[in-house]
């Protein structure tokens, strides 16, 4: 009866650790999961006409990083117009609620329209 009532043990003992090592799987999958979500970005952006402006994005937090690279040659349109010009070069995405590296998209952002 001893031996059974160890064995029982030990099977208690082993689910329950199983579950606990199963546990931090499920919070990174959490964590992975809150880069799929859709967030506010702005980048400071040069036009073909020659103009510079600050333009805002809705993407994906993990898209955030490749924005720049992937928005030069988009079609946008101009404020206070119905014109689209595309995107000559991006020099900086961030987040919305950050500010810009650069002085000059400072300035801009502090001007832009919300």
């Amino acid at each position: 009866m001893k031996i059974f009532s160890v064995s029982i043990s030990c099977v208690i003992l082993l689910a329950l650790f199983s579950v606990q090592a199963a546990s931090p799987v499920k919070a990174v999958e959490e964590r992975g999961g809150a880069s799929n979500k859709n967030v506010n970005a702005k980048c400071h952006v040069a036009l073909v006409d020659g103009k510079e402006i600050i333009q805002f994005w809705n993407i994906k937090s993990k898209d955030l990083s490749k924005l720049a690279k992937h928005i030069a040659g988009k079609k946008v349109t101009k404020q206070k117009s119905q014109d689209k010009v595309k995107i000559y070069k991006a020099y900086e995405c961030v987040l919305e609620r950050d500010k810009f590296t650069s002085l000059k998209a400072q300035s801009l952002d502090k001007k832009t329209p919300r």
